[in-house]
């Protein structure tokens, strides 16, 4: 009897583990933001299993994940009338990237490949950093603004320690393209003084945590997700030799499938249509008060297969390789999309407002 009543007392602290922090529940926050960190792996295991073809990884990840999750964008801004008319220049604004991942495509790819590869980055980081900032927001009483800082210089710094011990010894390809770094940076100082940062601010985290613990006040699902994001960016940051653009695959991997769960649920709680809104936020907004995910998902798949229709177009009909055709049309978007979420990921309420009824 002792036994059983031990038993069903550790199940239910596992059970209200974390109660009233999670974003939407437990299982949905570990499944779909944390512990989907293990799709870090499939690029590597792709890469190894078809013997060392970059192309088919990369054209498996951005037609399975990676495409979908930057078109699902779209549909909370450029569909959306209502993003329309609360950001009036984003459009016009957007239009001038294409333009600019084009001319520097012919003039100088080394060094669009290098301002994608940073910008990529620091949109990865501004995800978590997103999730990480509405999380807070379930918190029962405001944190000092210290203890956010600390928790945002470690998420930002994760990625950068051995990344830059990489650029410093020319040993960071994206493809067949070595990624530029000035020469003046080019020594050791620079990768000790941005490891020394990230492990102060690992410290202060750690510090910060052990006394959340001990205070009753610590936000568990909060420590998972950035303790999760610290180890595997210093896992694809650490991967050997010049493919590491594979590794970064991975966490491309995790990043999208994280987008497209973090999307879908923004999408439920949604209020409801007005009447002026267009057919496309209509077929949204049914779609997901009808839970049809797969629909959803379909449509921004169709929109992936019509990009990899155009880069096929745009190498049969130019002298421009298969990697620039790639890269010209996949940017032309992605960098888009990067530009519409720095300010989706200012919308804090659209994915903390309570669940409808």
């Amino acid at each position: 009897m002792a036994a059983h009543e031990a038993v069903m007392h550790e199940q239910a602290r596992w059970e209200n583990w974390g109660e009233g922090l999670w974003l939407r529940s437990k299982r949905w926050d570990l499944c779909c933001l944390t512990l989907s960190g293990v799709l870090v792996i499939i690029p590597l295991l792709l890469y190894e299993m078809v013997g060392s073809s970059a192309t088919f990884v990369n054209l498996f990840v951005a037609g399975v994940i990676g495409g979908p999750h930057m078109y699902a964008t779209f549909f909370r801004t450029a569909l959306n009338p209502s993003f329309r008319r609360q950001h009036r220049l984003i459009l016009p604004l957007s239009g001038l990237i294409p333009l600019g991942v084009i001319g520097l495509a012919w003039w100088h790819f080394q060094l669009l490949i290098t301002l994608f590869f940073f910008w990529a980055s620091i949109h990865v980081l501004h995800q978590v950093a997103y999730i990480v900032e509405c999380y807070e927001r379930k918190q029962p009483r405001p944190l000092p603004i210290w203890t956010r800082a600390i928790d945002y210089a470690v998420v930002f710094s994760c990625l950068f320690p051995m990344a830059s011990y990489k650029f410093i010894h020319n040993e960071f390809y994206i493809g067949s393209t070595r990624l530029l770094y000035p020469e003046m940076l080019k020594t050791p100082l620079i990768f000790y003084a941005i490891t020394a940062f990230f492990a102060l601010a690992l410290l202060l985290f750690v510090m910060k945590t052990v006394t959340e613990i001990r205070q009753g006040a610590v936000h568990y699902p909060k420590v998972l997700l950035i303790l999760t994001t610290v180890g595997l960016a210093l896992l694809i940051t650490s991967y050997g030799g010049k493919r590491l653009e594979i590794a970064f695959q991975g966490f491309n991997t995790w990043h999208s499938f994280q987008y497209l769960a973090l999307t879908w649920y923004i999408t439920l709680l949604r209020p409801q249509p007005s009447r002026d809104e267009s057919k496309i936020m209509h077929w949204l907004d049914h779609t997901a008060s009808n839970r049809r995910f797969r629909s959803f998902y379909g449509a921004n798949i169709a929109l992936t297969l019509l990009a990899i229709g155009v880069i096929g177009a745009v190498v049969a009909l130019t002298p421009l390789s298969f990697e620039h055709a790639y890269y010209i049309v996949v940017l032309s978007v992605l960098l888009v999309h990067y530009f519409h979420d720095h300010i989706l990921f200012t919308r804090f309420d659209a994915l903390t407002r309570p669940a409808p009824a």
